[in-house]
């Protein structure tokens, strides 16, 4: 099977670069509205998460909006609070984050101004995280991403020589980059937000796509040596992507699918977790069979 991946390796680069520039700017954008490049969600930040449900047929004033209720938290001194509100086909949702308050007299203020306000409702739930220990747990998992991607750089380096480790960890940053562009822009415009899950899959796609890029380039070893004295480097590298190439397809598939029916019926708690793996395994995917042997194959050529 002809592929051509070397041969139009503009076309991956170019998309790749486009790609690169959108996660960029995304990032900063959402560095100057959240001071972070991505929008951190309890788990780092500290502070009360609360899930209201309204019954539609129980509501004296369906005119509920983010706007009115953030006047109701002013006027009890929450006002840098962030409220989201989700109809449902027979309920409101109202999603409240604010300083925590689960034990705070402020809430069950709070709480009777909403019934006054708009009738009954139920609490589907309220999740509180100490300002202490949200920024202990983000230091924490930054310190982890640190040290993994200082290991695995360590490891390609005495794995293989400089060319085919730099094309590695090139790749990984690439892979990491678009991710973390990827959910700043979900950050910013559907108000995603990322939890200690979100540390946990980007340590898997960075294993997922170094083993993905080494299987590839272990091939492109094995074809070199059997290559005679002034072989076709380019050549060998596009013939070694085309043997791994539907192993590689067909493992990332079998992951994708699973990851698929985890985000789809998991459940809310794992739906960050599993949609961070997919996009990024998918990326991992890309990068090992498109960007990684592509730059290993210039980067021969321009020290040759």
């Amino acid at each position: 099977m002809k592929l051509n991946i070397i041969k139009n390796s503009r076309i991956w680069f170019s998309l790749s670069g486009t790609l690169l520039l959108l996660s960029l700017i995304f990032m900063i954008l959402s560095f100057i509205k959240f001071s972070s490049p991505v929008k951190l969600g309890l788990d780092f930040t500290g502070g009360s998460k609360i899930e209201y449900s309204f019954s539609l047929d129980k509501m004296s004033n369906k005119n509920i909006s983010s706007e009115s209720v953030a006047n109701l938290l002013s006027s009890i001194g929450l006002q840098s609070s962030n409220v989201q509100v989700a109809p449902q086909k027979d309920s409101i949702e109202l999603i409240l984050r604010t300083k925590a308050v689960s034990d705070d007299p402020l809430l069950d203020k709070f709480n009777q101004l909403l019934e006054s306000n708009y009738g009954a409702f139920t609490i589907n739930s309220i999740d509180t995280v100490s300002p202490i220990i949200g920024p202990e747990l983000f230091s924490s998992g930054v310190t982890s991403l640190i040290i993994t991607i200082l290991g695995i750089v360590i490891y390609i380096s005495t794995r293989f020589t400089r060319d085919y480790a730099f094309s590695a960890i090139i790749a990984l940053i690439h892979d990491v980059f678009i991710a973390m562009g990827l959910f700043a822009f979900l950050g910013l415009f559907f108000g995603i937000e990322v939890d200690s899950l979100f540390i946990t899959a980007l340590l898997t796609i960075f294993g997922f796509s170094v083993h993905d890029t080494i299987v590839v380039f272990d091939r492109i070893r094995e074809n070199q040596k059997l290559q005679s004295k002034n072989f076709d480097f380019r050549a060998v590298t596009e013939h070694s992507i085309e043997q791994v190439f539907k192993r590689s397809l067909n493992t990332s598939i079998t992951v994708l699918t699973v990851l698929a029916v985890l985000f789809f019926f998991g459940g809310t708690s794992t739906t960050l977790f599993s949609g961070a793996l997919f996009l990024g395994l998918l990326i991992g995917t890309y990068s090992s069979l498109f960007i990684a042997s592509p730059i290993l194959v210039k980067f021969r050529e321009k020290n040759s």
